[in-house]
């Protein structure tokens, strides 16, 4: 029997760098959809990509450091298998010890979700919650259960990589951010 909430979602991603964005979509879980409880689960490498420009370690620490709500609890199960992990494999090996039931992705994740492994395992258990850009509303047809939740922070960790948008990078990492990324800081 697990203690604590009834109910959790799962957040994975590559988080290359996590910014104010998916800290405002881990808000939204746990005060507009009353969630309980967000498992944040920074991938080692996520299976569609061939590098992440940070490491797993120093994206895991600053998850750590901008996911610190109550509720959250940021995983290192993914970088511990020191090697891509699918997310169906997160999902069953995170369910023993957390009640899943919802699924976070991004809208951007859509095209190519029926490629995942065991796509019809993960919908079968989750229900999804697909995070997409406020005013894009994705056909979410295909999914047997879904939520849509429009995010209104215009940016991505793609664009804070090119040197865009650092204003949406938590202070408490901007610093490390602009040295990993090798940004100049007049772009802020």
């Amino acid at each position: 029997m697990i203690n604590g909430p009834q109910e959790a979602a799962l957040f994975g991603g590559s988080f290359d760098p996590p910014h104010l964005g998916h800290r405002k979509i881990i808000e939204d879980l746990i005060y507009e959809l009353k969630i309980p409880q967000v498992i944040v689960v920074p991938a080692w490498l996520n299976p569609f990509k061939e590098h992440s420009h940070a490491s797993p370690e120093q994206r895991l620490e600053w998850c750590r450091q901008v996911f610190d709500l109550p509720g959250v609890v940021v995983s290192d199960f993914e970088i511990r298998q020191g090697r891509p992990v699918y997310t169906v494999e997160t999902w069953t090996a995170l369910k023993r010890s957390y009640p899943l039931k919802y699924l976070v992705i991004g809208s951007d994740n859509l095209p190519t979700l029926r490629e995942w492994k065991d796509f019809e395992t993960l919908d079968k258990e989750a229900v999804w919650i697909v995070a997409t850009r406020a005013g894009n509303t994705p056909d979410l047809s295909f999914l047997r259960r879904a939520i849509l939740l429009p995010v209104e922070v215009p940016v991505s960790s793609t664009r804070i990589r090119r040197g865009e948008g650092l204003e949406y990078v938590d202070p408490r990492i901007r610093e490390e951010v602009i040295q990993t990324y090798q940004l100049k800081k007049e772009r802020m």
